[in-house]
């Protein structure tokens, strides 16, 4: 790739304590995502911007109209969920940022206020329902096909969820106090994954990866054991993520991302 010829002419691409960095730019918001071919989302209030590392094009997209972005879901590069809790909609983007329809209504779907979003890989997405205290699935044609029982009841408590993804046919349901909640591809319950970390997680081959205190940590969800995963030496890391044979660093407003061997 011509970008990364550069930088390798440049001196960029090296190798730092036996990672091979091939990406290095400036941060353009502390709040970033990225997805499995290398790309970079960052969210700034109603904005999302992609940065292509293979070939340093960016693209944007943004809508005054819909106010501030809550979340954003790039799991899936071809489908991108951003979810805006305010205006309770969902807008779905393809992998250039334009939308893929025009944006949909939570109210309009029967969930009177949703409280977090997410994709999945059947094309459809999930949500959590504030007022009902439930998950939803919605398939590709908008239609709700299946719900899971009220969180309240396993849980014991009225304590809200602060995240969710969905990795392998599986939901994860981030509540704080009381761990992760698995589900099925059905929104059946499953088990309960003892977790104290931060709000946000991935899950990659079996295993929930998480940032905390300088530290990126990898949660067995099988045997629970957690370990430390090796980072490249830098000033200091205000966060970092892992896809699979890749790395990214946020660090004093620098994304390095960096192959791993």
């Amino acid at each position: 790739m011509l970008l990364r010829l550069m930088l390798s002419l440049l001196g960029f691409v090296c190798m730092q304590g036996g990672f091979e960095i091939i990406y290095r730019g400036h941060a353009l918001s502390g709040e970033f995502r990225t997805d499995h071919l290398e790309n970079i989302y960052y969210i700034d209030n109603h904005k999302i911007v992609k940065v292509e590392t293979g070939t340093g094009n960016t693209m944007e997209y943004g809508s005054l109209s819909d106010g501030d972005i809550t979340d954003a879901d790039v799991s899936n590069p071809l489908q991108i969920i951003l979810f805006y809790r305010d205006f309770n909609r969902i807008v779905l983007l393809d992998n250039k940022l334009a939308r893929l329809r025009s944006a949909i209504s939570a109210t309009e779907l029967g969930i009177e206020q949703a409280l977090l979003v997410c994709s999945s890989g059947r094309g459809g997405f999930w949500v959590f329902s504030d007022r009902s205290n439930r998950l939803v699935y919605f398939d590709r044609q908008l239609r709700n096909s299946h719900q899971g029982m009220i969180i309240s009841s396993i849980t014991g408590t009225n304590i809200k969820p602060v995240f969710m993804t969905e990795a392998g046919n599986l939901l994860y349901l981030h509540v704080p106090g009381e761990g992760i909640l698995l589900f099925d591809r059905f929104a059946a319950y499953l088990e309960t994954i003892p977790y104290s970390g931060p709000d946000r997680f991935q899950v990659l081959d079996g295993k929930i990866v998480y940032f905390m205190d300088g530290e990126l940590l990898s949660l067995d969800i099988e045997s629970l054991d957690i370990e430390s995963i090796a980072l490249p030496a830098e000033k200091k890391i205000d966060n970092a993520q892992l896809q699979p044979k890749r790395l990214f660093l946020l660090s004093d407003k620098e994304i390095s991302l960096f192959i791993l061997r």
